[in-house]
């Protein structure tokens, strides 16, 4: 019986142990991303914008053939994994600067031929062939979407804005789910004559 309880007991620390290890290391992860990183560290929508924009989304997409959808930040790749999964006439393309999460999206969409991540600055991207663009920026970062990105889209494009809208164009509508967390805007681009 005493065996028993030691077994228990260095089960238990070990346990403990782990669990101090993990959260240790995701915490100075995020003190980490938060003070050397260029950007913030990725944060995925809540659960009820990332269901609501993927159920928008797939409806564009549905009615349409060999289109580029683009993710601007694409974190943990949790829109453009389950879109390109279902639809794969189209091509899929996420931009993440953050070391963690792009080699993580890259392993979990290894197997679909549709789909690529690009560890790259979007900014300096060339994004004239994106049909459907989706972001999860800072107020700041979609100044700057609006003023380098937005005026190189395509006349028909697309663009999702999570959360932030762009500070000085209306949406084409805005979706909102119940807070202001969990709203996001539509905007259809018309750069062009």
């Amino acid at each position: 019986m005493a065996y028993f309880l030691t077994f228990i007991a260095l089960f238990l620390a070990f346990i403990g142990t782990l669990i101090i290890v993990i959260l240790g290391s995701i915490g100075t992860y995020l003190i980490f991303a938060g003070k050397f990183m260029r950007f913030s560290p990725p944060v995925p929508s809540s659960g009820r914008t990332k269901k609501a924009l993927l159920q928008d989304a797939a409806a564009f997409l549905e009615a349409r053939q060999n289109l580029t959808v683009v993710d601007l930040g694409s974190g943990w790749g949790t829109l453009l994994l389950p879109l390109a999964k279902k639809f794969p006439q189209h091509r899929f393309v996420g931009y993440e600067l953050t070391k963690l999460p792009y080699f993580i999206s890259r392993w979990r969409g290894r197997k679909l031929a549709n789909l690529q991540f690009k560890r790259q600055d979007f900014f300096a991207a060339d994004l004239s062939e994106a049909n459907v663009v989706f972001c999860f920026l800072l107020p700041a970062a979609m100044q700057k979407c609006q003023e380098k990105i937005v005026p190189r889209l395509q006349n028909g494009a697309v663009l999702y804005a999570n959360r932030f809208a762009l500070p000085n164009v209306a949406p084409t509508r805005s979706e909102s789910l119940g807070s202001a967390y969990e709203t996001y805007y539509v905007y259809y681009i018309e750069n062009k004559v």
